[in-house]
């Protein structure tokens, strides 16, 4: 038997990740959206969003972009229910969120 809520979800994630790379924000964020809020009490796809939003934050710090990599760490911590989320799921969004402060620490005018 497939499932087809998860499978929707993983279709939105390939559809909306060609939008994020070309920068079309416009576009990009109501689509994230309606992503987040896709079947907000599946633990499995909470785990998925979470671990999606932290790889849009990472690929933020590698694109020199921390401010961009905090929005989604907030969005995510905003849109998902922590109850959900393992150690690890919590851990690798507090590691980014620390790359992404001490990015902006090192920027700030002394």
């Amino acid at each position: 038997m497939t499932d087809e809520v998860r499978e929707r979800f993983v279709a939105r994630v390939k559809a909306i990740d060609p939008v994020f790379k070309r920068g079309d924000l416009e576009q990009f964020w109501p689509m994230l959206r309606e992503l987040i809020g896709t079947a907000p009490d599946r633990r499995d796809l909470s785990q998925k969003k979470s671990h999606y939003l932290a790889s849009l934050a990472v690929r933020s710090l590698g694109r020199d972009d921390p401010r961009s990599a905090l929005a989604f760490l907030d969005y995510a911590d905003r849109s998902i229910d922590r109850s959900h989320l393992t150690p690890f799921l919590l851990g690798e969004r507090a590691d980014f969120r620390r790359q992404a402060e001490v990015v902006l620490k090192a920027r700030r005018p002394r």
